[in-house]
């Protein structure tokens, strides 16, 4: 008990060199100073922080205090037994309440209730507001007397209002009278929590109730667990009022003792001082005072409304209490004035003559002006009581005091007032203070004079605070002045807007309000408890603690001696703190060494804890999570010696497994820092011995990103493999060939002509193919079944007969041999170079069937006979002298193209001047081949043709080598794949590549995961981003050998020559020559390929492929991966309660709900759970469940999106703003209910909406305060979002990233879709979860719609990037006039400031915004240039 009082009245010594306030010092204050021993200082344990970079902070003494360790020293301590904790004022006592109710919710059925006790209706709307904020999902529920709940008369109603509920908040009265009547039972409540716990004695409500308590502790019946709060458990002045205090709690009272050298080396306490005052003992009434006597003594009694109401009511009763009034001459209206009086001579005695007609004259003149307006102000009064007592007061004529200015003391101010003004004046500059006075009345009076000094309005904003009543039916009093915003002003002070504060004892205890650096006492403290406490409020570096009497006081002098007494214990404590610090010096640490044989590394005692501490950082980087290891002492006391010894606990961060995250020390110490470095050897041996670690004994998921390759932009790789080599020699060696036909078919569908194509290998299907002979005409190549032929049945080639044809007028060199693709008709005979134009021109010949050609040889199509030449018909210069008498041909230029594979840009081709398609030619001049034209036009497509083939060819190789296993059974998936953009060849792999990147991401993310089930997320993402990694991909490529089937370059028909059998024979086969090529179009082919494995046969074949290309990782099928995550996992059929509307919502029932919780855990809650496990491996599974459900309803789309267009509608889909947003848009129902305050008492039923968001299950104060912001932005923001979700043709970037919706909302949707992924097994089931929450209907809408899902900075980057412009961003943070900091981005485009945005809630945000606003600028200069452009040219 001793340690309490110590703890809490007595300041620890300065430099202590403890192991709690040193080694720790990261754990622990940041910043802290102890330059004098009498002044220290502690921030709110609970302050809860912006994740904004304008987030507001104390500028006086803003050290950050980590305190976890104290509160979670008290937590574990209220999880054994009943406890009382007994820490000072801001030390976070409701943050441990917090994590006790937290654990009591996990372990306690969803029919209990937690009942939170304060003693005022304003802490109990703080708590309600702390407890809604920490635990969302959860209905909380604040009684008080505004809910009429002294009406409540039966156990329906009771139970009506309950249901759903598991927390309520209230004062202790409305316990005891539910507790009383038994609307409530005590079997009913699981945990009670009592804050201000000093207040449980004597006939308190909170000593009743717990009177209730130990009645049924001894008869055997259940009881809830206890819980107190409380900064001064001396209620009085004694000593021995600790005990009584334990007594009734039936409660251990606890403060940190493992942790109080550190405690207190942060509490500052403030100096005191005295000031003195003179005060008369009876002073003189003022004249308005003596016409408020008048006025009270001339009211006439009979005429008094409830007089009149007795004498006319004339019953027995009716007539005792008429006697009485008139007797006493008490009648409301009569007490008023009465109270009026008094409270005018206290405020004479306290304040002054001044003060005194002030209030006289301000509480007159507010009720006269009530009454004649007619106002609510004193609706509680009857009509004719007002208007009786404001008949009597006009008449009095009371008025205004006369104004007064500084040190005008001769008009009665007392000099207790200018004693106060002269303290405020002296205070430093920046003081925030609060002075406590006595009286209600005294407060707005005070709070009035000072603001009429004009040298204190100069320096201070004043509020004031006074308690409440929220009953029913109470009539306001006569002298009530206090405006009804008092909570307003305490926000305003705790937001930094006023800086003093008038206040009662209600903000004494446990309101929460800001460190100050002056505390007044205008009137002394009433006990030691509220000297305690006030003094608590004052906590801010070099602050005082003032108190104001007229005369020394003898009570002073008793709490002194009491003080000296705990002194005098905490001394005795002091010098056994020293005896150990000495025994800490002389002993010796531990010997023992983790050695790792293998590498020779090694760890010792003293290492241990920097280690560990590295360890723990590199586990994670999310915002509110702290993974620093935080250590528990034990005392271990022992017969034999005289001085306790320690043993110490550590606690690691919820990412790693349960088994690891509370480690124990394997010695007792005497010294805590020898206990700390023990726990941590013993904690970095057990990481190392479960993988965690390398045999350098560093974190993996360093060695995993140092094994991220650095990737070059280029590197030379192999020539590409040709496949006419080998078909060149299996032309000497095979028997047997394969013959497929192709067919010529015109832009009608007519077939122009057939041939035979052979060759000595397999000859691959070549799907239909478009040829392009010039701008108008497109024709069809299509390949029949392959059949095999014998080498007698195969009949010489007509290739180089149908090339002659085709190109001999180019001076093309054609042998008459073999080459290494054999043509021939099926039905003609094409003879080498005898069908050349060995015909003459008649009229009745077939001119149209054979290719026409002039004196040169030159090709030419027949389109007319022309029996004589129109004279104005222009000619060709060399013709002039020829007679246009004779026959003419008219004639159409034959394609100088060589490659036909890619169609001709009409385009360039009309903003080209060109030659006539058609010429004229006299006909005698003319020859005609002797074959069908057809067969000179598909000599012509050879070239082509051949490349079309070579590119099947090498597609048909690397899937009969190096992919052999995958078996794709549709080679052109394969081909696409091969082809990189630069190609030109009609198609390329970019689209294929995008969906392979997903299935990649997919497999690598599960087969991880379920490999190393112990893994925390960050190195899981380690080892993914080694695996998926564009540099590791593009070593795949070169190590298999797949940069040789990579096709870089398209087809150059200007380079094409015929490849001739023996040739290639004859050239050396052992070339080694190389070619440069993106490393990153090797990895993008990788990708590509496990696409089209992908889409030719599904998962398994992609897997199959992915196994080829990365060996070295164990992968597994998705269901194989996802069996072993769902055994890993302990098996559970019960939710906890208040997830069991999570479960609707999703609409999915979990076989393991486990995996539900660990889904909706965040890893702050391992504070309250340390056997659980977090939802970090699920988002990370997750986010790649989602990617896949998106991405393959994007490549579903009916309309064939590029690889960009797929990009961005992804994105649009799956960033954490719309995920985020949509989880706030997706709410259950639940059933709430509140009792009508009419007479019937009735039950109202409404219907609480719960975001998906809410369930979420953490105990941060700043995720907390995040929520709610992001809330509130919702809120105000929601409807224009989701009018352009659902009807926009921009997708609302800006409006999203102004909402500013932390990262964690997005994740914890992500984890629940990978837990009902393994719970499931099924992407379907998850895909309706995506359905669910709206994901996939605005996916279609977006595509359906064709909405512009460009963001800002892309559109931005892409118009300055048109003229070679550089973007530039300039984000800053301003301070403004009145101190408060706003985020400001500029934006450069060419070193021109294009815009300046201001009022940004985060970086991204306002770069958003600012992008935007700078595109539709450069947008709108470019239309203006544009139209000057278009005006000029039609001008």
């Amino acid at each position: 008990m001793s340690d309490i009082l110590e703890a809490l009245s007595t300041p620890c010594l300065a430099g202590s060199d403890s192991e709690s306030s040193s080694d720790n010092d990261r754990d622990s204050v940041i910043g802290e100073s102890h330059e004098d021993p009498s002044l220290t200082m502690v921030n709110q344990i609970g302050a809860e922080v912006e994740d904004s970079p304008l987030e507001e902070t104390q500028t006086q003494d803003s050290a950050v205090i980590h305190a976890r360790e104290y509160q979670l020293e008290m937590f574990e301590e209220s999880l054994k037994r009943n406890i009382i904790v007994a820490m000072e004022t801001g030390t976070g006592k409701t943050q441990v309440a917090v994590l006790r109710i937290q654990a009591e919710l996990e372990r306690s059925s969803s029919d209990k209730i937690i009942w939170f006790l304060a003693p005022t209706v304003a802490l109990c709307e703080q708590h309600a507001r702390v407890l809604r904020s920490q635990l969302p999902a959860v209905q909380v529920k604040l009684l008080c007397g505004a809910d009429g709940v002294d009406t409540w008369t039966d156990v329906r109603t009771w139970n009506d209002y309950l249901r759903n509920v598991r927390i309520v908040i209230s004062t202790h009265q409305v316990l005891l009278d539910a507790i009383s009547h038994a609307f409530v039972g005590m079997d009913r409540l699981s945990l009670i929590v009592f804050d201000e716990a000093h207040n449980c004695v004597g006939n308190h409500p909170s000593s009743k109730i717990m009177a209730r308590y130990h009645s049924r502790k001894a008869d055997g019946l259940p009881i809830p667990s206890i819980l107190g709060l409380t900064a001064s458990p001396v209620m009085k002045s004694k000593l021995e009022a600790l005990e009584i205090i334990e007594q009734r709690l039936d409660a251990v009272c606890k403060s940190p003792t493992i942790h109080r050298e550190e405690l207190l080396s942060i509490v500052k306490r403030p100096t005191m001082h005295y000031v003195f005052y003179s005060q008369p003992d009876d002073p003189d009434c003022t004249s308005t005072m003596e016409t408020l006597a008048r006025v009270y003594h001339s009211l006439d009694i009979f005429k008094d409304p409830y007089v009149i109401r007795l004498q006319a009511d004339n019953s027995e009763r009716s007539r005792i209490a008429l006697v009485k009034a008139l007797e006493k001459r008490n009648t409301y209206v009569f007490q008023q004035m009465k109270s009026l009086w008094r409270k005018s001579s206290d405020v004479q005695r306290e304040l002054g003559s001044w003060a005194a007609d002030y209030f006289i004259s301000a509480a007159i003149d507010q009720f006269l002006r009530s009454v004649k307006k007619n106002d609510q102000w004193f609706r509680e009064w009857q009509v004719e009581e007002k208007q009786y007592l404001a008949n009597a007061l006009i008449e009095a004529r009371i008025s205004q005091p006369p104004p007064f200015e500084d040190g005008a003391t001769i008009i009665g101010v007392s000099d207790k007032v200018n004693a106060l003004v002269q303290e405020l004046l002296r205070s430093v500059d920046g003081t925030i203070g609060i002075v406590f006075v006595r009286e209600i009345a005294t407060v707005a009076v005070l709070a009035h004079m000072l603001s009429l000094y004009p040298s204190i309005r100069k320096r201070f904003r004043i509020g004031t605070m006074i308690g409440t009543s929220n009953q029913n039916g109470r009539k306001r009093d006569l002298s009530a002045l206090n405006k009804p915003n008092g909570h307003h002003d305490l926000e305003d002070f705790q937001n930094g807007t006023l800086n003093l504060l008038i206040a009662t004892s209600v903000l004494e205890e446990g309101i929460d309000v800001p460190a100050c650096n002056m505390v007044v006492c205008f009137d002394m403290p009433a006990n030691l408890k509220a000297f305690i406490q006030r003094r608590g409020r004052a906590r801010m570096r070099d602050s005082k603690l003032i108190l104001m009497m007229n005369a020394p006081n003898g009570l002073v002098d008793k709490w002194a001696a009491l003080e000296a007494e705990m002194k005098k214990r905490y001394e005795d404590d002091l010098r056994q703190i020293q005896e150990l610090v000495e025994l800490e010096e002389s002993e010796e640490g531990g010997t023992e060494v983790l050695y790792v044989p293998e590498t020779g590394a090694q760890l010792d005692f003293d290492q241990a804890k920097s280690h560990l501490e590295h360890f723990c950082r590199r586990l994670s980087v999310r915002q509110y999570i702290d993974s620093q290891p935080y250590y528990i002492f034990k005392r271990m006391h022992s017969s034999s010696i005289d001085l306790p010894q320690v043993k110490a606990t550590v606690i690691l961060p919820m990412s790693l497994p349960p088994e690891l995250r509370r480690i124990q020390g394997s010695s007792v110490w005497y010294s805590e820092k020898n206990a700390s470095k023990d726990v941590a050897f013993q904690a970095y041996k057990a990481i190392y011995k479960a993988g965690l670690l390398n045999d350098n004994l560093l974190p993996l998921k360093d060695e995993f990103l140092s094994g991220v390759e650095t990737r070059a932009g280029e590197t030379e790789v192999h020539e590409r493999w040709s496949p006419w080599k080998q078909v060149a020699h299996a032309w000497v060696h095979k028997t047997e060939f394969y013959r497929r036909r192709l067919k010529l078919i015109d832009h009608h569908g007519d077939v122009m002509g057939e041939f035979d194509a052979s060759l000595p290998v397999l000859f691959p299907k070549v799907p239909a193919f478009e040829v392009f002979w010039d701008g108008s005409k497109t024709w069809t190549v299509e390949t029949g079944e392959m059949k095999v032929v014998t080498a007698q049945n195969l009949h010489a080639d007509q290739s180089p007969a149908l090339i002659d044809l085709a190109y001999r007028h180019r001076k093309f060199e054609v042998r008459d041999t073999a080459q290494v693709l054999h043509f021939r008709s099926p039905t003609q005979d094409i003879p080498f170079q005898r069908l050349v134009g060995q015909k003459c021109i008649e009229e009745a010949s077939k001119k149209d069937s054979a290719v026409i050609r002039d004196g040169n040889g030159y090709p030419f199509f027949f389109k007319a006979w022309l029996p004589t030449l129109d004279p104005d018909f222009p000619v060709k210069d060399m013709l002039r002298d020829q007679p246009t008498d004779v026959p003419w041909l008219m004639l159409e230029r034959w394609s100088r193209r060589k490659n036909f594979l890619h169609r001709i840009d009409k385009r360039s081709f009309s903003s080209t001047p060109r030659k006539p398609t058609q010429i004229v030619y006299p006909a005698h001049l003319c020859r005609m081949d002797d074959t069908h034209v057809s067969n000179a036009c598909f000599g012509a497509l050879i070239p082509s043709i051949m490349h079309v083939v070579e590119i099947q060819l090498v597609a048909m190789e690397l899937c009969n080598t190096l992919l052999k296993d995958v078996g794709y059974s549709d080679l052109s998936l394969v081909t696409t794949a091969i082809n990189s953009p630069g190609t030109g060849e009609g198609t390329n792999y970019e689209r294929i590549e995008f969906l392979g990147d997903t299935i990649l991401k997919t497999f690598t993310t599960v087969t991880i995961t379920a490999t190393y089930p112990h893994y925390p997320e960050g190195y899981l993402d380690a080892i993914k981003t080694s695996i998926v990694s564009n540099s590791r991909l593009c070593r795949s490529a070169v190590e298999t050998g797949l940069d040789k089937f990579i096709l870089k370059k398209g087809f150059k028909g200007n380079k094409w020559r015929p490849l001739y059998v023996e040739d290639l024979i004859k050239a050396d086969t052992h070339t080694d020559s190389t070619r440069p090529m993106s490393t990153k179009t090797l990895a993008d082919v990788v990708e590509a390929l496990i696409g089209a494995a992908y889409l030719d046969g599904g998962l398994s074949k992609a897997l199959t492929c992915i196994r080829i290309f990365i060996p070295e990782v164990e992968w597994r099928s998705l269901d194989a991966s996802r069996d072993i995550l769902f055994n890993s996992t302990p098996m559970s059929t019960q939710l906890l309660a208040f997830l069991t509307p999570l479960e609707e919502l999703i609409g999915y029932s979990f076989r393991n709900k486990n995996l539900l919780v660990e889904a909706a855990t965040h890893s702050s809650f391992g504070f309250v759970n340390s056997t659980g496990s977090c939802m970090e491996r699920l988002e990370f599974l997750g986010d790649a469940i989602l990617d896949h459900i998106v991405v393959s309803v994007i490549w579903a789309c009916e309309r064939e999106l590029d690889q960009r267009e797929m990009h961005l509608f992804r994105t649009a889909s799956v960033n954490a703003d719309l995920l985020g947003f949509l989880g706030m848009e997706w709410t259950i129902s639940q059933e709430t209910t509140e009792i009508s305050k009419d007479r019937s008492k009735s039950t109202i039923e409404t219907q609480t909406i719960i975001p998906f968001w809410k369930f979420m299950r953490h105990v941060s104060p700043e995720m907390g305060k995040a929520q709610r912001n992001a809330e509130e932005r919702h809120a105000l923001e929601r409807e224009p979002i989701l009018d352009a979700l659902r009807h926009g043709k921009e997708y609302p970037w800006v409006q999203l990233a102004h909402l500013h919706i932390p990262k964690f909302f997005s994740d914890f949707f992500e984890s629940v879709l990978g837990a009902v992924w393994v719970d499931s097994g099924s992407m379907d089931t998850c895909s309706q979860i995506v359905e669910k929450i709206g994901i996939l209907p605005l996916l279609r809408r977006l595509l359906a719609d064709k909405v512009d899902v460009l963001h800002p900075k892309n559109q931005l980057g892409i118009l300055a990037g048109k003229g070679l412009k550089t973007v530039e961003y300039r984000n800053e943070v301003r301070v403004k006039e009145d101190g408060s900091r706003e985020l400001f981005c500029t934006i450069l485009v060419a070193d021109e400031v294009i815009v300046e945005i201001g009022g940004g809630v985060s970086p991204e945000e306002i770069q958003t915004k600012a992008a935007w606003e700078a595109y539709q600028i450069l947008k709108a200069r470019e239309d203006e240039k544009k139209n000057v452009e278009d005006e000029v040219m039609t001008a």
